[in-house]
């Protein structure tokens, strides 16, 4: 069997998929604000423009208690984030899939979800390690929130235990556990496409193209083949 040319095949199934999806305006699930790995700076109107909406928010100094029921949300994918008190920009984010962020783990054994490691220990299974957060990388130390690498701004972990609030957003520490200049954040999102231009019923082929968070092209055949189509069909499009 010739791969190559079956490959090749795939890519142009792909693009006229891609086709007919801009000409007939096939709905699509794909996510309209869904980042992979974790997030800087990014505003709180972006995930809004973007149909998440706030499940969760109190300062870091107010306790979440040894469970997760006050910031587990219903919808389908979920952002943990921290910000300021007073600004619109949320200081550092990641967002996965619900069911799997709230899928306990062992004690410094988070597991990578979109491009993040995510952790979450009940203190009910390990009193001193009670926590849920996010880092960059797989090494963590969960005592009992994660404070490791504390010049790491890509972190953020809060404590999951009676009484206690705090901890971690970015380099900020909360040593003492009762800042009220932080707020930690929870939102939602039900995975279904918000964004005005995306409820269109004639996309543009550009926009249906560009829309797709599942197509892959890391030899741009696939590009190279829809410039063809548009050469050849793009007055039809509209």
């Amino acid at each position: 069997m010739d791969t190559k040319h079956l490959f090749v095949g795939k890519k142009l199934l792909t693009a006229v998929f891609v086709f007919l999806f801009s000409i007939f305006g096939i709905q699509s699930s794909y996510a309209d604000y869904y980042p992979s790995g974790i997030q800087q700076n990014v505003s709180e109107q972006t995930l809004r423009n973007n149909g998440w909406t706030l499940h969760y928010e109190q300062t870091y100094g107010t306790p979440i208690g040894n469970t997760t029921t006050p910031i587990r949300p219903s919808g389908q994918y979920v952002i943990l984030s921290g910000k300021a008190v007073g600004s619109s920009t949320i200081t550092v984010a990641a967002a996965a899939p619900t069911a799997q962020v709230f899928t306990e783990t062992v004690r410094n054994t988070p597991q990578l979800l979109n491009g993040t490691y995510w952790y979450y220990t009940l203190a009910v299974n390990c009193p001193t390690c009670g926590s849920i957060g996010f880092a960059p990388t797989s090494s963590i130390t969960q005592n009992s929130a994660d404070n490791s690498n504390t010049e790491d701004p890509l972190r953020m972990s809060w404590h999951l235990q009676d009484g206690i609030g705090g901890y971690r957003l970015g380099t900020f520490l909360d040593f003492g556990n009762n800042s009220t200049a932080y707020l930690k954040q929870v939102w939602t999102w039900n995975g279904v496409s918000t964004a005005n231009v995306r409820r269109s019923s004639n996309l543009s082929f550009a926009q249906s193209l560009y829309a797709s968070d599942t197509l892959s092209d890391e030899d741009g055949q696939l590009r190279v083949t829809v410039d063809q189509i548009m050469n050849k069909y793009g007055s039809l499009i509209k």
